[in-house]
């Protein structure tokens, strides 16, 4: 799909755009959804512009002249084109809505960035996160405040060494966002089940039976009458998260249980854009070449 068709039809979509007790703790980790509107473009582009533009950036877009909007679709259709070829395929579509959506990530690690990166090198290591977190906590070794900071982190020291893909304990942007955010990195998922099974396991045998399992999400506090949602969750339990009927979850079902194969909504939203900007209708499932030739 050549750029300035892509551009156009960007241009449109703007154009048309102008706990307590009793309640249940959810650990499951899902995409979220790429915007609150309904997706129908006989009706209007709100879907898409949201989608593409992540909602809170698309509310500045509804400010904007068509001229203007137009203006900024370039420059971002420009980042978009990772190969610079002129083209705009699948895959380098689907990344960047997916970076649009995740972007209050990036704002989260941008906002602790200087505060962790002491000496202004533009990394980060695991000393200086260690004594900007942890310093004066570990110079007391009985805090009144309940907390094992010794613990804490050990278990940061394992997520950040995780996160550090080269192994020299110093990370760079992206591998300290793996290290704040694991659950939206691949390589990252196993560390996210075990912190998981360890917040949860209180009997240490490295499983998660039905009683750790309710137990995690709803406190009875003297309370005999569970509500409805913890029966069903009882019941979830048995029919389909302890896969293999033994009566608990091991590291795989654990993991199918908090890291589910979810609908992925940015390839789907990708696909659509490319299929409507395309004229000439070119086959868009090989993301990895230009639609047109």
């Amino acid at each position: 799909m050549d750029l300035r068709q892509f551009l156009m039809c960007l241009s449109l979509c703007t154009a048309f755009a102008l706990s307590k007790p009793t309640e249940k703790k959810d650990r499951v980790h899902h995409e979220p959804q790429l915007s609150d509107k309904v997706h129908n473009d006989a009706q209007s582009f709100d879907y898409d512009h949201d989608a593409f533009l992540g909602a809170e950036e698309a509310k500045t877009f509804d400010q904007l002249t068509p001229e203007e909007s137009k203006e900024r679709l370039g420059m971002i259709v420009d980042k978009i084109d990772a190969d610079k070829d002129g083209f705009v395929t699948e895959g380098e579509l689907k990344s960047w809505i997916k970076h649009a959506q995740k972007k209050y990530i990036y704002d989260n690690v941008e906002n602790q960035w200087q505060e962790f990166d002491m000496n202004q090198d533009g990394l980060i290591s695991w000393d200086e996160y260690r004594n900007v977190t942890y310093g004066t906590y570990l110079d007391d070794p009985d805090p009144d405040d309940g907390f094992n900071y010794k613990q804490m982190m050990v278990r940061d020291e394992r997520r950040f060494k995780m996160a550090d893909k080269d192994g020299d304990l110093i990370a760079t942007k992206e591998e300290f966002t793996a290290f704040l955010h694991p659950e939206e990195y691949d390589y990252m998922k196993d560390i996210v089940v075990q912190e998981t099974m360890e917040d949860i396991d209180k009997n240490a045998d490295g499983f998660i039976d039905l009683e750790e399992y309710i137990g995690d999400m709803y406190s009875h506090d003297g309370n005999t009458d569970e509500p409805e949602w913890v029966k069903t969750e009882r019941e979830q339990f048995v029919e389909f998260r302890d896969k293999n009927r033994d009566g608990k979850m091991d590291k795989e079902e654990t993991k199918d249980w908090i890291l589910p194969s979810d609908y992925d909504h940015a390839e789907a939203e990708a696909r659509h854009l490319v299929y409507e900007s395309d004229q000439n209708k070119v086959s868009p499932a090989r993301p990895t070449q230009s639609i047109l030739d």
